[in-house]
């Protein structure tokens, strides 16, 4: 029988074989260790020809540091108004540009934008105080359990915010603040206040516990924003107003006040008669509930802004811009 081609009865092609795979084995292992050693060696590298670096620097003194923390100040200033004085003390709409804005302590969104532009605002309106009863307590509202609390029990004015003053001071940004008092109970406006506004009484409660809380903090004065009372009311609205306005200026302070741009109910000359200034809501022209549409279109705007301009002096006046929209 012959044999096949690639018999190898001696076995020399394998020795060949094996021998160049211990060789190969043998080389391998060799280079793992080698790629070992010079992996774990450390091996300073040459120093570079380079001159010694000096360091001039020194700390700064006490008085150096308040100089420059005063030129910070300075320079972080508001580059909007061109005078120094508080701007609750510039004629509205006859000398320079007024900022003001609104605050809302439950939107966590509302205090990140006081904070980036606290600067560009002159005057902050935050919704801090509530009057919903018959009696005129003054209220606040209980963020954690979302329910209302007397502000002054007896001689204690409690507080109702703990995040906006003392930023404001720490950052001394001259804003000036004005607490606003509204009859919203988080769902809707109570008409049931028009029973405290034509109660002597209770106005005068009102009135008291409001003076106990702005004299609390740094406040500038009140923004009143009593909506959808009854007619028979206003009368006792007017004179409140009178009231607050006598109480305020007495004190060196202001009172404004929020009124729709157009609302035949409210008397807007007899009101702008006893305030300092009046937040015109030019906004809402369409709304949750009612046709869909813009917030505030233009020719709506402008035709709110001539009508109010003939019944209340320009030097009363703040248009406030709704800026926000609604999906229906």
């Amino acid at each position: 029988m012959t044999q096949p081609v690639f018999f190898d009865p001696r076995q020399a092609r394998w020795k060949r074989v094996r021998r160049f795979f211990d060789i190969l084995g043998v080389s391998i292992t060799g280079l793992i260790i080698y790629f070992v050693y010079t992996a774990l060696r450390s091996e300073p590298l040459p120093e570079l020809l380079l001159p010694t670096m000096k360091r001039p620097f020194h700390s700064l003194k006490e008085t150096e540091k308040e100089k420059a923390k005063e030129k910070r100040r300075q320079a972080a200033r508001r580059g909007h108004r061109k005078t120094k004085g508080a701007p609750s003390q510039v004629k509205l709409n006859a000398e320079e540009g007024i900022r003001a804005a609104f605050y809302v302590p439950y939107d966590a969104a509302s205090f990140s934008s006081l904070r980036e532009y606290a600067r560009q605002i002159d005057l902050l309106f935050p919704d801090w105080l509530h009057a919903v009863t018959p009696d005129g307590r003054l209220q606040g509202t209980d963020l954690e359990t979302n329910k209302f609390f007397d502000v002054v029990q007896g001689p204690v004015v409690h507080a109702v915010d703990d995040k906006v003053m003392s930023f404001l001071k720490s950052e001394d940004t001259g804003l000036e603040v004005f607490p606003m008092v509204n009859n919203f109970d988080g769902t809707n406006w109570m008409s049931g206040i028009g029973a405290f506004l034509n109660d002597p009484e209770a106005r005068a409660r009102f009135r008291q516990q409001v003076g106990a809380f702005l004299a609390s903090d740094k406040y500038r004065g009140l923004m009143v924003d009593f909506e959808e009372f009854p007619k028979s009311a206003q009368s006792g609205y007017l004179a409140l107003l009178g009231a607050l306005s006598t109480d305020l200026h007495a004190k060196g302070m202001k009172l404004y006040v929020s009124i729709q741009a157009r609302n035949e109910d409210f008397d807007y000359p007899a009101i702008a008669a006893r305030i300092d200034g009046a937040v015109i809501m030019n906004y809402d022209e369409h709304y949750p509930g009612g046709k869909a549409g813009p917030v505030a279109s233009q020719d709506w705007f402008m035709a709110n802004l001539a009508a109010v301009k003939k019944v209340v002096r320009r030097e009363k006046l703040i248009c406030a811009i709704g800026n926000y929209g609604y999906d229906w």
